[in-house]
């Protein structure tokens, strides 16, 4: 586990200015030219990784998903004993887990989110070469990781014990699946998955603190003023994130899926 860290502690050869890096971010990608030489020997990968690497992420997933089940467990007990205090058991126990379901929602959300974001704006170089960007990246296997373990944690509480609607539960599944592309097979776009699976994260956290407000009524009496601007805020994120800076990078890593299915 340690060595899949060890790219946090990798220092820049370069220093680029923020804005720079920005800019890069937001530049619309030019549709690469389609090389059948090049996406014949891509075609030739394994489709698996190797073995003993994807059992290493098997391992990866179970230990996140208990990690992020034992911060709830513990944001649960914390919540139940504060609720106590004022209502009745059944009432406490139902809004002691929408609580901790969404204070651990908030936490992984802005870790992944904190975590892509560093990766997009330094670590992450513009203009890399088609090859690495489906074969490669292996050391940013930990955002897909983290992804399907957070989802596995999600799913069964968000159904026995939360009530999530069917769309939600419908999104853990796929977010599994795809996440299981990039965590197993050879070619798995790893290239863009600090941005799909660590940055957008971002804009979750406005609505992890929005939807506890929708969880409890007296709170937007109580407080109009910050719920109006953490709507605002969640509004604004969502759009820059999962709309504009999400443009260019998905007509990219959707060029290149296309060019390989030829």
């Amino acid at each position: 586990l340690l060595s899949h860290f060890s790219f946090l502690l990798k220092i820049e050869e370069r220093s680029q200015h923020p804005l720079d890096c920005l800019h890069k971010t937001m530049a619309f990608s030019v549709l690469p030219q389609y090389d059948s030489a090049l996406f014949e020997t891509i075609h030739q990968a394994p489709t698996f990784l190797p073995f003993h690497e994807n059992d290493e992420s098997v391992r990866i997933i179970v230990f996140v998903a208990a990690s992020i089940t034992l911060f709830q467990l513990i944001m649960l007990q914390i919540v139940k004993a504060q609720l106590s205090k004022k209502n009745d058991e059944k009432s406490t126990s139902t809004a002691a887990w929408k609580a901790s379901y969404q204070i651990t929602n908030l936490v992984v959300n802005l870790t992944l989110g904190c975590l892509g974001i560093y990766y997009n704006l330094v670590l992450i170089p513009r203009g890399e070469e088609i090859r690495s960007k489906i074969l490669g990246y292996e050391h940013v296997k930990l955002f897909a990781l983290g992804q399907i373990g957070y989802q596995i944690w999600a799913l069964p509480v968000g159904f026995f014990f939360v009530g999530e609607t069917t769309s939600m539960l419908i999104h853990h599944v796929a977010v599994i699946c795809v996440g299981s592309v990039s965590a197993f097979l050879s070619c798995g776009f790893r290239y863009f998955t600090p941005y799909f699976y660590g940055f957008i994260e971002i804009s979750s956290v406005p609505l992890s603190v929005m939807n506890s407000f929708k969880n409890n009524p007296g709170w937007i009496k109580s407080y109009p003023e910050i719920y109006s601007s953490v709507r605002l805020i969640f509004g604004i994120s969502f759009l820059l994130v999962r709309v504009v800076f999400w443009t260019p990078i998905f007509w990219d890593f959707f060029s290149l899926a296309s060019m390989l299915l030829l």
